[in-house]
């Protein structure tokens, strides 16, 4: 009798363990979704990431001044010129929720934005989604000093693992122009186009194309092109385009400062962030 129940406990054992695992098959883990080849910002315009809630961040960028063509050896490949600063700070309070202050050095233009993001790219779904609105406000002597609103409809599609292309509709109440260049102008609509690519897990490729927009001054078609380099919680890009304005006011409808759209201007992005909870 006692061998016989120590068989029957062995073969409910073996049962149970057996249906565990089944069971456990039945339900495999999650595909991860593949890391994205841009940041919250692509290069100047921004993307439809959100950073984690918590999280902290900074963003450094330069733009030289001098022309790649005028340039040469003793200019250091026109490192030596000066340059278009940008120091922005940004943070993370709720889940898809992101609020941005960033200052230029062209025009001491601050721009102040909050950015929403109602659809979050997964496995099975390719298409993020973000709303960022906000204003600029122009300090500087000499320039149009009235504000500027802005709205800014963010669409990016993943295409395979690698890939990602961004659609921004944007609108702004005014333009920041360009003393003795171009004046402001209002109500003016533009579609930025972006391209990301995920060369390896730490090399991103990315590109941004700016419409021209005639009817507002703008005598060429502005486009800019990084590789960018990111390690943990930094991102480095070398920047090189005919666009050196990283404001919405500024970029949307480009006047490239009264210079020929044709000259090409190099930089950097550097950002940095901190998990704050």
């Amino acid at each position: 009798m006692i061998e016989r129940g120590i068989r029957r406990a062995l073969v409910f054992a073996l049962f149970s363990l057996h249906a565990g695992a089944g069971i456990g098959q039945d339900a495999p883990a999650p595909a991860a979704v593949p890391r994205s080849p841009e940041g919250s910002r692509i290069i100047n315009l921004p993307s439809a990431d959100v950073p984690a809630p918590g999280t902290l961040g900074m963003l450094f960028s330069h733009r030289f001044a001098q022309p790649l063509e005028d340039s040469d050896w003793h200019s250091l490949a026109s490192f030596d010129s000066g340059a278009d600063i940008g120091i922005g700070v940004s943070y993370v309070p709720l889940r898809n929720l992101e609020v941005a202050v960033d200052r230029s050095s062209n025009q001491d233009d601050w721009e102040i934005a909050l950015k929403y993001r109602f659809f979050e790219r997964s496995a099975s779904f390719p298409l993020s989604v973000a709303l960022r609105a906000g204003a600029d406000i122009r300090t500087e002597i000499f320039v149009d000093r009235e504000n500027t609103y802005f709205a800014q409809a963010i669409a990016g599609l993943a295409i395979g693992p690698r890939i990602r292309v961004t659609v921004l509709p944007t609108y702004v109440s005014r333009t920041a122009g360009t003393p003795f260049v171009s004046r402001p102008e209002e109500d003016v609509f533009n579609v930025f186009g972006a391209l990301a690519v995920a060369v390896s897990r730490t090399v991103n490729l990315q590109g941004e194309v700016i419409p021209r927009r005639g009817r507002f001054g703008s005598p060429g078609v502005g486009w800019m092109a990084a590789i960018e380099k990111t390690v943990l919680r930094h991102r480095f890009a070398f920047t090189v385009g005919n666009v050196r304005n990283t404001t919405v006011d500024q970029y949307i409808a480009p006047d490239f400062n009264g210079l020929p759209p044709e000259d090409y201007y190099i930089g950097f992005n550097l950002a940095r962030s901190w998990k704050l909870k």
